[in-house]
């Protein structure tokens, strides 16, 4: 087990013998069924990311225990049997830690795999695995924090691989159902292309690949300038010719590879393939023989963040406007698919408060709100950041101080001299930074708190104080 630092702040624990979620594909990017299908998920499945990893035909539960899976194929001395790699990552949230004498902090995790089919259960396998950090800050990433790996062999077929992750030092536990098709590899044809971390050449169908997956198969869109792809040939004399698709179908990019002469029987290694032109969303990675019709592929998400389920650059657009004022955003609005990833990675770098850091802590802190907001006002209509008191908090942030009280009102405002007004509840946040005082108001006295028209006003002077920099 060791610690590996990628993509910034994403540390892996490495367990066990290692594998992502590929599939074959037709020449057209459209996946063929012998790849892993999203059949069955837990209840509780409903994390924000559940779209994103239906569409990559990854496994994936719900929290608490949060983990993602992925399954790949390699070959073995025997076309009769394929080596199935199936792997898994969890964030630390997900685990319960507990504070050692030492002063760091340790989680323990198990995995359940099977495989079964019609016959019954053809494999199984069960691993225990320890987890360790030194500041309590660590316990609660959301990233792809742990990455589990196992190896099993199956015969070629279809199989029901079921995962089951227990938290050791509670009861949590989640399980999901992949519907897979091991497929038949021969003495030629590819692998499963295999976004990884790190990997080290395969040069004996005898033994395991040894590489570090990415089982979400996640990169940010502007900052993360390729993806590593593990892939092997079994008829290493020909060269592999490689596609990025955009999620839309389109060659983004492409290139031609080829592998070290050495063994004729495999050939193997870390394949990279450029994101400068990708776009948000869930694109694929095609791999094909030369001179054979034959392609596998596997899918691969661009996205801005392990904590932004965003699917496209015109949403990531539309959840900035508290952010910047539109005028600050015109080179974004005006992007073209291929320069879009090019102004990303310029506006980053324009409103990162601390370029020292890999981080751009404002941005880190604005998508924290809305979070916040989301969770914070769910009676509000509609609810969330959207609703009154949500673009405030997103914008202004939580107020130096907040009280209730009532006031005599009229729709909208105070009342005005000659007419009648209504008593009503108020809500008063206090931001003394701004010298402000915003007021909301419930009409109904069922706790859906609205602006009141002076406000509405006030904030909106403060929206463009806010933005407008």
């Amino acid at each position: 087990m060791f610690r590996w630092f990628s993509l910034g702040l994403v540390a892996a624990l490495f367990a066990c013998a290692s594998g992502n979620a590929g599939s074959g594909s037709t020449p057209d990017g459209s996946l063929r069924p012998y790849g892993s299908q999203r059949t069955t998920a837990t209840a509780g499945a409903t994390d924000q990311f559940a779209e994103i990893y239906d569409q990559m035909g990854l496994a994936a539960s719900g929290p608490p225990l949060f983990f993602v899976g992925d399954v790949s194929y390699f070959a073995t001395q025997s076309p009769d049997t394929t080596l199935v790699v199936v792997g898994l990552s969890l964030p630390n949230k997900g685990l319960v830690f507990k504070r050692e004498e030492s002063g760091s902090y340790s989680a323990s995790y198990a995995v359940d795999l099977s495989l079964a089919r019609s016959g019954g259960l053809a494999t199984q396998a069960y691993d225990s695995e320890s987890v360790r950090v030194t500041a309590f800050k660590e316990t609660s990433r959301t990233d792809e924090s742990v990455i589990y790996k196992r190896s099993l062999r199956a015969a070629p077929g279809m199989y029901a691989l079921n995962y089951v992750v227990r938290d050791g030092n509670s009861q949590r536990g989640a399980g999901h159902t992949l519907s897979i098709t091991v497929p038949r590899l021969s003495s030629s044809g590819l692998s499963t292309p295999e976004p990884v971390y790190e990997a080290k050449p395969r040069t004996h169908l005898d033994s395991v690949p040894s590489y570090l997956p990415a089982p979400r198969a996640s990169y940010v869109f502007g900052v993360d300038d390729s993806a590593s792809i593990y892939l092997e040939s079994y008829d290493p004399a020909k060269p592999v010719i490689l596609q990025l698709r955009t999620p839309d179908g389109k060659v983004a990019w492409e290139g031609t590879r080829s592998f070290a002469a050495g063994n004729p029987k495999i050939g193997s290694g870390l394949l990279t393939v450029p994101l400068l032109h990708s776009d948000v969303g869930v694109g694929t990675i095609l791999a094909t023989q030369a001179g054979s019709a034959d392609t596998m592929g596997t899918r691969i998400f661009v996205g801005f963040g392990p904590d932004l389920p965003v699917l496209s650059f015109k949403d990531m657009l539309g959840y900035l406007r508290f952010f910047r004022a539109r005028s600050k955003l015109a080179l974004l609005y005006s992007a073209t698919a291929e320069n879009r990833g090019a102004r990303w990675s310029e506006f980053l770098r324009e409103t990162d408060p601390n370029p020292n850091t890999p981080q751009n802590e404002a941005l880190d802190a604005y998508f924290s709100r809305i979070r916040e907001a989301n969770s914070l006002f769910v009676t509000d209509s509609p609810p969330g950041w959207l609703s009154d008191r949500g673009m405030v908090y997103v914008t202004l942030g939580a107020p130096t101080n907040s009280y209730e009280d009532y006031a005599l009102m009229y729709a909208g405002g105070i009342a005005a001299p000659g007419e009648v007004p209504n008593r009503v509840r108020v809500l008063v946040w206090e931001y003394s930074q701004y010298q402000a005082s915003i007021i909301f108001y419930d009409p109904n006295d069922i706790r859906q708190w609205r602006l009141t028209r002076q406000s509405m006003s006030q904030f909106q002077s403060l929206l463009v104080r806010v933005t407008d920099r």
